[in-house]
């Protein structure tokens, strides 16, 4: 508001001040992601601690800060490739408006050289752009570290589901809701990115195109984290089945060898105590089996579905914006 004063080429019309003011909530909400996720990762872990057998969640810690250190380079080439190609667009459409007579690029110093307060505005400008840039980088990073750990997780031998745990997913509830809350968080982002950047009247440019890769990289993040979760409860699940199978297998087999010795009536009690166990061994085979369908709660997916329509909507808008 107070360059809207000083500065005669800024429009003072509902998309500025959308867009001024949904950059100003995206990067106080990216700082808030960060620092959230910085202080919910270990923790989440060490809830899952009780999973590990024989005081393997050890190793397991050391293994992930391993990753994190041989992975500090990828970091780097996140940043790098999130800020400078934005650099580098803005250089070629400065270079092709002075050499070709081009798109006038909207720099408020361009429209009054004479105005220091435009070119004050113009700094700023960038100056918080950037650092949106740098932020959103920071959190794709810690993205890409954290489904290495979930990854981690799959492939750890010394983890066992307990799947008669009393959150009802094997003892994972607390890492499927930390997926959940950078996911929908995650999207949010996106979101105020797409409010700030996507211009209706340059509704495909390499921001929207950046964007849009972004949305797909949430949208892989969910679904991969998702079948990892998945799939360690149907190991648990699996291994219970094993269990009782052999149970039955076992019963069964001294069952049929009373009835072909042909001891029917001598071993009556004992061919009854059989049955019995076959019938419960059934009955919790049987239960488990309903309870593997039920492994995934539709609150997840509700979830999931209610953030991912925010920058979809948004984004349709936009185009729909351009193209009236």
């Amino acid at each position: 508001m107070f360059f809207t004063t000083k500065v005669i080429s800024l429009p003072l019309d509902f998309h500025t001040l959308l867009e001024a003011s949904s950059l100003s909530i995206l990067i106080g909400y990216q700082i808030v992601l960060i620092n959230y996720f910085h202080a919910n990762l270990k923790s989440t872990f060490d809830k899952l601690k009780s999973l590990f057998i024989q005081n393997r969640y050890t190793s397991f810690s050391k293994s992930v800060g391993e990753i994190k250190l041989q992975k500090s380079r990828v970091f780097y080439l996140i940043i790098f490739l999130t800020i400078i190609p934005f650099l580098v667009v803005e250089i070629i459409r400065f270079w092709r408006w002075r050499t070709f007579s081009g798109q006038m690029p909207l720099y408020f110093s361009l429209f009054e050289p004479a105005n220091y307060w435009a070119i004050a505005l113009d700094v700023i400008n960038h100056v918080i752009g950037y650092l949106m840039l740098f932020l959103l980088a920071i959190i794709i990073w810690n993205i890409f570290f954290f489904m290495h750990m979930v990854n981690a997780l799959d492939n750890n031998t010394g983890i066992k589901i307990d799947i008669f745990h009393i959150d009802e997913m094997g003892g994972l509830r607390p890492l499927r809701n930390l997926i959940l809350i950078i996911g929908s968080n995650y999207f949010i982002i996106i979101t105020l990115a797409m409010i700030s950047y996507i211009s209706p009247r340059a509704i495909f440019s390499y921001e929207t195109v950046f964007l849009v890769i972004l949305l797909l990289i949430g949208i892989f993040l969910f679904i991969m984290t998702s079948k990892i979760i998945i799939k360690l409860l149907n190991k648990g699940f699996e291994c219970e089945l094993y269990k009782i199978n052999e149970e039955y297998r076992a019963n069964y087999n001294k069952l049929m060898n009373i009835i072909s010795n042909g001891n029917q009536e001598s071993n009556k009690e004992e061919l009854e105590k059989l049955l019995l166990i076959l019938d419960i061994l059934e009955n919790e085979r049987q239960k488990l089996r309903q309870m593997r369908h039920k492994r995934f709660d539709f609150s997840t997916i509700i979830t999931f579905i209610g953030s991912f329509l925010f920058p979809t909507v948004t984004l349709i808008v936009k185009i729909r914006g351009f193209m009236v």
